[in-house]
């Protein structure tokens, strides 16, 4: 046999093997011991976290000898035709190459005919949501009443693009995307069998360059063999994967948050120098505030998925930020990393992002104003005016008091001449219950 990748080499081949995905191997586990076994399931997640490979596992165990059983031994027949995709029982399809219609009605045409080792005919899609319509449409009765001895397995990183006809009809399970810790320990078990010499810091660096992929993390350390051979330092994952280090990430963000635009330039030149990439120094910058806000919000979860080593090395960076500072910090971060991707001068986009950053230290939120807004003794003097009597309101008077000019001095009431009716008017505004309903009417406006 030719030469194996790691990611092909260590590939899980039972469910105890399957590293992150405790509740999938339970309920599964569990739905073979006692005969509940659906006829169609469904494994969603994001890639490289083990959908195609709880497939497989999940025929080996419908179509083991004696089974179903969930603890079959890989190493028989039947499962080993299965791992090497010879098994006339186990059909597996990737959606993208066989998304037609043409290729669902052959499907359908193999359907009725009995398996020939196995207990059941097993047809795996992989990548299910690039079928077509027709395709979907075209499989849904198949789907809804297959016969007994026929199983579905499908496998989709975007289930938004499923037919809710299709969803319906399926048993689904949600992967997880692995955590760092785990990803760290499953890497150490294959340098240990491949005799490698890798730092727990290189390993921690790579399990976050993963960003929950195991299959990933496990392609990463496989280029840092060909890079650097057995011996692998924390300096060769940064070369090759141009990432900042945590240390120059944790400078970085200490002169993001105190606001020293010199400091955190001088630390970018110092990126440039070393030819890291400006979309990673963001988003290790981003991870970074991020997990300085989760250790505040929720520490047993930080430590959960950071590490004691970790917490602790947060922990002992002083007292801790301000958690609307960080979250303002982020919120700029995650708005200009589209902006960052498309840009064509990257390393000028990305100093303009941290002197924004930088300036944010200046804008003071609205809850610390109004502190200082609150200025002492304010409250005694609001008590003392409290205290004062107050202003008795002026007299109103209705319309029913006033008095009613007669018609020969109404001001609107005709005159053969001016002088007539300039003196009505005085009349009517030199009236002393006119004035005072015209000054009550002023206190009243000021009022408002």
């Amino acid at each position: 046999m030719g030469y194996l990748v790691l990611a092909r080499k260590y590939r899980p081949r039972t469910f105890a093997e399957l590293v992150g995905q405790e509740h999938v191997v339970r309920t599964l586990s569990n739905s073979i011991a006692e005969g509940r076994l659906a006829h169609a399931f469904l494994f969603v997640g994001p890639r490289g976290i083990g959908k195609t490979s709880t497939a497989r596992i999940l025929a080996k165990a419908l179509n083991c000898p004696n089974g179903p059983k969930a603890d079959f031994n890989p190493d028989d027949d039947i499962c080993k035709e299965i791992e090497e995709g010879r098994s006339l029982d186990v059909l597996e399809i990737d959606g993208a190459s066989n998304r037609g219609i043409d290729s669902i009605k052959e499907l359908r045409e193999g359907v009725p005919y009995a398996p020939a080792r196995g207990k059941f005919k097993i047809y795996i899609i992989d990548e299910v949501h690039m079928l077509t319509n027709e395709s979907f449409n075209a499989l849904l009765k198949t789907l809804e009443e297959p016969p007994a001895h026929v199983k579905f397995i499908f496998a989709t990183t975007e289930v938004q693009k499923l037919p809710a006809t299709i969803l319906s009809r399926c048993q689904r399970f949600d992967l997880r995307r692995i955590s760092d810790p785990l990803i760290c320990s499953h890497l150490r078990k294959i340098a240990d069998a491949e005799k490698m010499k890798i730092s727990d810091e290189a390993l921690v660096l790579l399990a976050r360059q993963a960003e929950g992929g195991l299959r990933d993390a496990e392609s990463a350390l496989e280029q840092l063999v060909s890079f650097a051979g057995k011996a692998i330092t924390l300096d060769h994952v940064l070369e090759v994967f141009g990432l900042a280090g945590p240390i120059e990430t944790r400078a970085l963000a200490s002169a993001v948050l105190a606001g020293d635009s010199t400091a955190a330039l001088g630390k970018l030149h110092e990126f440039r120098a070393r030819h890291r990439d400006p979309i990673r120094i963001a988003q290790d910058l981003a991870r970074h505030l991020r997990n300085l806000l989760l250790l505040q919000i929720a520490p047993a979860e930080a430590e959960a998925e950071l590490g004691k080593t970790e917490k602790q090395t947060l922990l002992s960076l002083g007292n801790p930020p301000d958690k609307a500072h960080l979250i303002s910090l982020l919120e700029q971060l995650l708005e200009s990393e589209h902006h960052l991707r498309l840009s064509l001068a990257r390393e000028v986009a990305l100093e303009i992002l941290i002197l924004r950053l930088c300036e944010m230290r200046e804008r003071v939120s609205l809850e610390t104003i109004l502190k200082k807004l609150a200025v002492p003794g304010a409250e005694t003097r609001a008590e003392s005016a409290a205290s004062r009597p107050a202003l008795s309101p002026a007299p109103v008077t209705t319309p029913s008091e006033l008095p009613r000019p007669s018609a020969a001095k109404t001001p609107f009431a005709k005159s053969s001449t001016p002088t007539a009716t300039t003196a009505s008017k005085e009349t009517f505004l030199n009236d002393p219950a006119i004035k005072a309903a015209m000054k009550n009417f002023d206190a009243r406006i000021v009022d408002r």
